[in-house]
């Protein structure tokens, strides 16, 4: 009778305990489901990323660090009440939230606009507030439009996209490239989270024949990567696999010259320091 008490009572606590461990699965997944939805929210699934999205070459839009101005008709401030949309000709910044300041009316969202889309929105909110129609006129300051340069770039790895019909081979000619570039190599990226382009391109051959079939036309936010030579390849593992070294000899260099400041100030002793005493 006893043993089967004990058994029982045995089956009860592995009963409990995998009651326990499903219960815990459970939960911890989920926690797994409830971080993956947050990962997911984060995550970029159309386009560059940014919020403003469009082809400028095409229809330029209002990207962030943009200006935004407006041109009005100079009867226009002769009606009453209309003095104060002279600031809209004064070019104003996006704010961080996509909007514009426009007198009488706030704060307006433009990021990701066109200056047609602009000025329909614009009109329509100012002809709200004024007995008469007002015709306006946007015009956007391109800034925010770059192109993004990697590699053997000795230049910016930003540059602004404030030329109409620039081309790759312009945009190599201004920026300034390591002698280890592979101009045969070039790498002409066109990012986007559903199908991203990769072209590779031969600089060398289009310098030499002419031939600018590759010439492609840059976009904002395309992606230009320069790889090394083979022996660039060499030279960059050198110089990553010397770099420890480097910073070991760049502190001990510093501690000797600090060692012998300390000295010439407590000693009185004579200080050399790039080839002269001090």
């Amino acid at each position: 009778m006893i043993d089967k008490s004990r058994k029982a009572a045995d089956q009860g606590a592995l009963l409990v305990r995998l009651c326990s461990s499903l219960c815990l699965l459970l939960l911890a997944t989920a926690c797994i489901n409830v971080e993956d939805k947050r990962l997911r929210q984060l995550l970029n699934e159309k386009g560059f990323g940014g919020r403003a999205e469009g082809n400028a070459n095409v229809e330029n839009y209002v990207a962030g660090r943009d200006l935004v101005g407006f041109a009005l008709r100079p009867e226009i401030y002769q009606q009453p009440g209309a003095e104060s949309l002279f600031l809209l000709t004064t070019p104003q910044p996006v704010g961080l939230d996509g909007t514009i300041l426009v007198p009488h009316v706030g704060p307006v969202y433009v990021l990701g606009l066109t200056e047609r889309e602009i000025k329909n929105l614009i009109e329509t909110q100012l002809g709200e507030i004024f007995n008469f129609p007002i015709t306006l006129q946007p015009r956007i300051i391109s800034l925010g439009k770059v192109i993004y340069l990697f590699g053997e770039v000795a230049g910016p790895n930003k540059v602004p996209l404030a030329e109409a019909d620039m081309t790759l081979f312009e945009m190599l000619a201004t920026v300034p490239l390591t002698p280890l570039a592979n101009w045969g190599r070039i790498q002409h990226i066109r990012p986007d989270a559903e199908n991203p382009m990769v072209s590779v391109i031969n600089m060398r051959e289009m310098v030499l024949t002419g031939n600018t079939t590759y010439n492609i036309l840059l976009q904002d936010n395309d992606i230009i990567y320069v790889p090394p030579t083979f022996f660039g390849h060499l030279t960059r593992f050198v110089e990553k696999l010397l770099l420890p070294l480097r910073v070991v000899v760049r502190s001990l260099v510093g501690w000797a010259t600090a060692d012998a400041a300390y000295d010439s100030v407590v000693n009185d002793e004579p200080f050399f320091f790039g080839g002269r005493s001090f």
